[in-house]
């Protein structure tokens, strides 16, 4: 049966590409830089939450005996951090000088920034925003600027944004200053 299934599946897949394969893809840039703008919101919303749990987990002694401890121990993953990202930096450094020693390498790596900066404005666009990059960014200004684009009832994409970005510097702050009162508990 699932023979059948898979070799149905097939054949709309071949039926249908060459009627698909006459449209490119296309969509509204508006559409999309909103899609854009929510996913930030969301993200930031997301880190937010985060920051409430981290704080509710610090403040509650009740979580298997660990209260207060969260922030001291912040300090720990950040060590943690620190000791892997010098051992990524040595990786880095490492593979950086073998492509510095081999001519091929440095052919690609000049290729890549040749193909770049030769296409830069189709990359990057241009100061009118009328493509590349720039195209979706000169969008997102529109977007925000366009009480029709909403995240929630009641709340465009622009006060959304707001919201959420001056809720995360208040969080940030908090986190900020338990991090720091940690420190004394952190390090001896």
């Amino acid at each position: 049966m699932k023979y059948v299934v898979v070799g149905m599946a097939l054949a709309l897949i071949i039926i249908m590409a060459p009627a698909m394969a006459a449209n490119n893809y296309q969509m509204e840039g508006n559409d999309f830089a909103a899609a854009m703008l929510r996913n930030t919101i969301s993200n930031l919303e997301l880190g937010n939450k985060f920051l409430d749990v981290l704080n509710a987990a610090n403040d509650s002694a009740t979580v298997q005996g660990l209260g207060w401890y969260v922030f001291q121990n912040l300090w720990g993953i950040a060590y943690g951090g620190l000791v892997i990202a010098g051992w990524n930096n040595q990786i880095t450094a490492t593979v950086l000088d073998a492509i510095a020693n081999n001519n091929t390498d440095l052919t690609y790596v000049g290729l890549a920034f040749s193909y770049l900066g030769s296409n830069a404005s189709t990359v990057f666009g241009n100061p009118n925003g009328d493509y590349g990059l720039a195209m979706l960014f000169k969008n997102q200004t529109q977007v925000l600027a366009d009480a029709n684009y909403t995240y929630q009832a009641g709340e465009t994409i622009l006060q959304a944004y707001a919201r959420a970005l001056a809720e995360t510097m208040v969080h940030d702050v908090v986190a900020l200053i338990k991090l720091t009162k940690a420190i004394p508990a952190a390090f001896t």
